[in-house]
């Protein structure tokens, strides 16, 4: 048993807590108490002194596989002729489009990543995972259609959600795809620790065959399965609904896929998803750039939750939305995620909220929520994670304060002076204290 005593901590639900301890037990909050009630022995006493405790956060969209794409070098003379020929092809597919375009930004990234070996992709998804945890995230919702990393996953010392990404270009290859998912999945499901969840990602509106959205829908209500896609995320997604043709066909092309056409071109995305009869509250959109205040209102009236990228949708998509249009449409129903292409990625979510939160529409108790209990509700995890809570898995962060210094100041912080999953310290002062 321990006993984490500290000046403040931002609960989630009851509101902020001051001068309050964290009992521990077997990796469960067993009781909240005053700090003069604590009368344990000294050694499982831990006193944080003036230090903010909050719940750890959770990212709503990592691809951790990607992390070190960008520095990445071919270390043999097969990888190389590999990149070269990569490139050759990239470069041939995309002459005349501009680098600054969304597929071409995308061809970039698969060019680099294609040209690694399993050692660095492994490497580069564990690095991934570091750099997360270190920044206070103790659960992910990893998207990815390899199976390789199913070990590491389920390794994780931290809460995690795999969604299996899909693609699929005809309406044989659904069926198969979706035969074969199906198997894996439920093989998977049989072999998975207690910390990890599995869901589905169908890529796209414009990366998925009508016939495979149809599948995977059904299947997902049926077993009762989350499952996640991008939408309205690019000025290529729009153009391909308006004219059944974009430079996204060229991405397509490069990925060996054939091309898809929309079944109904000129209708919105939210009509597209709606005809499939495709949006419930078990589905979750990420990004919604391009989408019209029409299409958002919609999209909310579904129940859809919502994934906010506003890094990752500057950075490849040309446009993202501003906080205060998120709030207006997903008010408690969405998350952050902090995937980014950027070299110096830290991955660190309680920066991108604050960035995000510029025009403070949002105090910090509150935007805590959004790191917290809310993406934890849209996951159905907040039964155990989320909320500083009695029967709650001891998943939090201590964030350390400067004399004269209060909770408002975690604006000031970007990553916590220590992280804890199941009560278990994984990191302090920065450094890591966990294998994978």
């Amino acid at each position: 048993m321990k006993c984490y005593k500290a000046k403040w901590i931002l609960t989630s639900e009851d509101g902020v807590l001051e001068n309050m301890a964290l009992v521990v037990d077997e990796g469960k909050i067993i009781d909240i108490i005053p700090n003069h009630e604590v009368n344990f022995e000294e050694k499982y006493v831990k006193d944080l002194g003036n230090a903010v405790i909050t719940p750890g956060f959770v990212d709503m969209l990592t691809q951790f596989q990607y992390t070190n794409e960008n520095d990445s070098k071919p270390d043999n003379l097969k990888n190389i002729l590999k990149k070269f020929f990569i490139n050759f092809s990239r470069k041939y597919t995309f002459v005349g489009v501009s680098q600054n375009n969304y597929s071409s930004k995308w061809a970039n990234i698969l060019c680099n990543y294609f040209t690694m070996d399993r050692k660095q992709k492994i490497k580069s998804f564990e690095d991934g995972v570091n750099m997360s945890i270190k920044a206070g995230t103790t659960c992910v919702a990893q998207v990815s259609k390899e199976f390789k990393y199913f070990d590491v996953i389920n390794k994780m010392p931290i809460k995690n959600y795999l969604f299996f990404e899909v693609f699929a270009d005809t309406s044989m290859k659904s069926k198969q795809q979706f035969k074969e998912l199906r198997a894996k999945v439920e093989d998977l499901v049989m072999h998975k620790g207690e910390n990890t969840h599995i869901g589905i990602m169908l890529n796209s509106i414009s990366g998925v065959h009508k016939k495979l959205w149809e599948l995977f829908s059904k299947y997902c209500r049926k077993h009762n399965m989350l499952l996640m896609t991008r939408f309205a995320e690019s000025q290529d997604e729009m153009e391909w609904l308006e004219h059944g043709f974009s430079d996204i066909d060229l991405l397509h092309k490069f990925m060996g896929m054939h091309k898809i056409t929309p079944y109904e071109s000129d209708i919105s995305p939210v009509q597209y998803l709606e005809n499939l009869k495709v949006l419930t509250k078990k589905v979750i959109a990420a990004n919604a750039n391009y989408a019209s205040e029409e299409d958002l209102a919609k999209l909310a009236e579904t129940g859809v939750k919502f994934i906010y990228q506003p890094s990752y949708s500057e950075e490849i998509c040309n446009k993202k939305l501003r906080l205060k249009t998120v709030l207006k449409y997903f008010p408690e129903n969405f998350g952050f995620s902090t995937q980014s292409f950027k070299a110096d990625k830290d991955y660190s979510l309680l920066k991108e909220a604050i960035q995000a939160n510029c025009d403070n529409e949002l105090d910090i108790v509150e935007l805590i929520k959004y790191l917290t209990i809310y993406p934890a509700r849209i996951l159905r995890l907040d039964n155990s994670i989320g909320s500083i809570k009695i029967g709650k898995c001891a998943d939090f962060n201590v964030f350390k304060l400067e004399d004269g210094q209060d909770y408002h100041d975690l604006i000031k912080k970007h990553s916590p002076y220590a992280t804890y999953s199941n009560g278990r310290k994984l990191v302090k002062r920065g450094d890591i204290r966990y294998e994978l």
